[in-house]
């Protein structure tokens, strides 16, 4: 499964005028999910929706030129970064539904000797027992930009459940899973909340 993930840096003091502009440029069958966060050095949506394939550029290079879709709310918004992505092979393709208020979405960026690989098995030796401790919006690894990349997305109803199922994960020896903390370059984490729209 394809997806892409957009990130929109919106200026200050806009996030609500940035949120009514994006709201009906996103709902459309293909919306995946839709989260913002005003924590950091700057207010952040990210929007993950449905692509056909990792070569399917042209809706979005119209709307960059034609300043339609989510560049129609570029009066609220600083940059707006677009990555495409599929779904790791392990896991079911992305469902909708509001598992969690909070999502933490998680992006590692890899070594490219073999670590994506390493990464893969590792994951698909564990993911049947991590979905029993709780749902899983996403794992899937990048197809442009900086490559390799992993990014995990996780919903949660309260930081504590969060808290809760991480240790469980690692005290049962499920995380980190077999082979990835070696695979890692680097790590960023963020806990945006679920948008009233979110599918």
């Amino acid at each position: 499964m394809f997806c892409q993930l957009t990130t929109l840096a919106v200026q200050a003091g806009q996030i609500s005028a940035a949120l009514r502009a994006i709201e009906p440029l996103v709902s459309t069958p293909d919306l995946l999910g839709c989260w913002y966060s005003v924590l950091g050095d700057m207010p952040r949506i990210y929007v993950l929706m449905r692509t056909e394939s990792q070569t399917d550029h042209a809706p979005m290079m119209l709307q960059a030129r034609d300043n339609a879709g989510l560049f129609a709310a570029a009066a609220q918004i600083r940059t707006i970064r677009v990555d495409t992505y599929t779904t790791l092979p392990c896991l079911p393709d992305i469902t909708t539904g509001q598992f969690g208020r909070y999502y933490e979405i998680r992006t590692y960026e890899l070594y490219p000797n073999g670590a994506l690989s390493a990464a893969l098995e590792g994951w698909s030796a564990v993911i049947h027992a991590r979905l029993g401790l709780a749902p899983i919006t996403a794992v899937m690894h990048s197809v442009t930009g900086l490559t390799p990349r992993l990014v995990h997305i996780y919903p949660y109803q309260s930081l504590a459940e969060r808290r809760e199922i991480r240790d469980k994960a690692i005290a049962t020896g499920l995380w980190p899973p077999k082979g990835v903390p070696a695979a890692i370059r680097s790590c960023a984490q963020k806990l945006p909340c679920r948008l009233r729209f979110h599918p």
